[in-house]
This record gives C-alpha cells, sequence and structure tokens, in this order.
C-alpha cells in the first residue's frame, strides 16, 4: 500500500495536525475556518521566514480575484483562534506592508498516513450499471437490452450536463470580483467608538482602508481609536484592543506621521490619551520594538518646526 506523507506542527503550545486539519491550542481542539488553516500551513512551511503578502494571496486564492483585506481578515481569525493577543510574544509577527512571519520555535514531525480507499463510480457502474435489488427478478427481467443502452445514454447525458452546471457555478462564484464597499468616513468612526469588532472586520472585507485619514488633521482608524482613552476612560480595554489588532492587520502602519507629526504610539503613550500602560499602548511598543522590528524610532512623534504646534499635555 502506497503512504503520503504528512505533516504535525508542534509551536507555542498549539498543534495543528495535517492529517485531520485539526488546530489544538493549549490541548483544546479550535474550531477554525479553512482559510485561516491554509494560511497557518503557510507560515508553518516557511516557519520563522518572511512570507509576503503576494505569496499568501497566490498560496491560498490561487487564480482568484480577492480584495487585499481577505489576507489580514484570514490572519485576524487566525490569532484569535491562536490567543495571539494574551501571548507574552504574539505568534505571528506582522511586518507591515510587506507580510508575516511565525516569530516561535516550531518542530515538525513528518508522518506516514496510508490513503483511504475511495469507491469509484465508474467501477460501480461498470460492474453493475443497472442495480436492481429491491426490483422483483421478474420485472427486472423485463428490461430489454436496447432499453438498457437508451438509460445509459441519458442517465450519462444527465451525469455530464450537471457536472458541467456546477463547473460553471462553482467557476464563477470563485472568480467573480467582488466590488468594494465604499463607507463613510461617518460610519467608521461610530464602529470605532462602539467598539464593534465585527463591523470593522465586515469593512475590511470589503475593501475599506483603515490607514487612510479620517479627519482634516491626518488621523488614521488607530489614532481615532486611541482618543476614546480620553473621553471615556472606563472603555472596555480587551475590547479595544482586539479592534486595534484588526486595524493593524487590515493595513495600519505605526511609522505614519498626522499633520501634527504624532504617530499611534505617541498618541497612546501620552498620559491625557492611554499612558504607557495601557494594552494597547503596550502592544504597538512591542510591534514597534520587540524581536528586531525594524519601525523602531520611526514610531516616535516627529514634531518639525512647520508643523503647527497644538501642544501636549
Amino acid at each position: 500500500m502506497n503512504y503520503r506523507r504528512v505533516r504535525s506542527w508542534n509551536f507555542g503550545k498549539c498543534v495543528f495536525d495535517e492529517a485531520n486539519w485539526l488546530l489544538t491550542v493549549n490541548g483544546q481542539r479550535v474550531a477554525v475556518e479553512g482559510k485561516p488553516l491554509e494560511l497557518l500551513r503557510e507560515l508553518l512551511l516557511r516557519a520563522g521566514s518572511l512570507v509576503s503578502k503576494a505569496e499568501l494571496l497566490d498560496a491560498i486564492w490561487p487564480d482568484t480575484a480577492v480584495v487585499e483585506a481577505s489576507l489580514p481578515t484570514a490572519i485576524h481569525k487566525l490569532r484569535l483562534a491562536l490567543h495571539d493577543d494574551h501571548r507574552d510574544t504574539p505568534i505571528i509577527e506582522t511586518v507591515p506592508r510587506i507580510g508575516y512571519r511565525l516569530a516561535v520555535p516550531v518542530e515538525v514531525k513528518e508522518l506516514d498516513v496510508a490513503p483511504r480507499p475511495l469507491v469509484s463510480v465508474y467501477q460501480s457502474c461498470a460492474t453493475n450499471p443497472f442495480p436492481t435489488a429491491g426490483v422483483a427478478p421478474a420485472i427486472a427481467g423485463r428490461v430489454s437490452t436496447g432499453a438498457r443502452l437508451r438509460l445509459l445514454v441519458l442517465g450519462g447525458g444527465l451525469i455530464i450536463a450537471s457536472a458541467l452546471v456546477a463547473a460553471a457555478l462553482w467557476t464563477s462564484h470563485q472568480i467573480a470580483p467582488s466590488i468594494p464597499r465604499v463607507f463613510s468616513n461617518r460610519e467608521a468612526i461610530i464602529a470605532l467608538r462602539r467598539l464593534d469588532v465585527a463591523k470593522i472586520d465586515t469593512m475590511i472585507a470589503s475593501g475599506w482602508n483603515p490607514d487612510a485619514p479620517l479627519d482634516t488633521d491626518g488621523n488614521n482608524a488607530l489614532n481615532r481609536l486611541l482618543e476614546m482613552c480620553e473621553w471615556d476612560p472606563g472603555h472596555d480595554r480587551p475590547k479595544m484592543l482586539l479592534v486595534a489588532r484588526a486595524l493593524l492587520d487590515g493595513g495600519v502602519t505605526l511609522d505614519r506621521h498626522n499633520l501634527w507629526g504624532d504617530t499611534p504610539y505617541s498618541i497612546a503613550n501620552e498620559k491625557r490619551y492611554c499612558g504607557p500602560d495601557h494594552p494597547v499602548t503596550q502592544m504597538i511598543r512591542n510591534m514597534c520594538y520587540a524581536h528586531g522590528k525594524m519601525k523602531g524610532d520611526r514610531c516616535l512623534a516627529h514634531y518639525a518646526t512647520s508643523t503647527p504646534n497644538r501642544g501636549k499635555a
């Protein structure tokens, strides 16, 4: 019997079983959609190496036109499954505008698994193209050879026609480009104020760019989210962290300065806003500086002499 080679990956108290297509986190089986699991496998195959967005799109959605936000949405769902936001060292590292890498050690085991036997429809038909189980022998015997031939041609034609229709429907569903929905700045700001993670995910998946300015000061969605620390000190911190992570996965850049020279980190770190101990501030700081990140001090504010001085508390 021929055996097929499959793998089992162990990383960060997680196990991905390729043979059974299962993800286990801290010993518990986790339900994950197909695309996030495909994404995980691609990252595991090149563990420790940077995998570009283009490479992931080609591997997971081959020959299919998808909106760019499909990838960060799958990343966000995978991070939720891995409990990445609750780890000191995240498993998935984002390299803004470039791609992603696995940032934890990975152990892989290759296993030999016997393939499951497949029953061929054609073999079944060749053995007994006209099964007569449950039919009286006298009635079965009355079917002439010509009638059997006509039934065979008719049945084969119906099968082929059904297969062609199904293939056409599947192909049109797979390759038909989706038209991105345009969301107003007001819709985006309301979703941020409500910490509506589901709405933010839907907007990103529909093509909304969270890095685009939402006001005349050039603040992106993450900057506007951080304002909540000032006007609502009792906000839900874990939920705000999830929204911030979704925005970062959706394309928000950490070294982009607004009109006043501020960056997301400089705003979050201010005591009048979130302060250095807030989980969102800590996440941004880690993404800028931890594990040899490339951005470093580019995440800091840059107040040029020509920039208006609004005065910081």
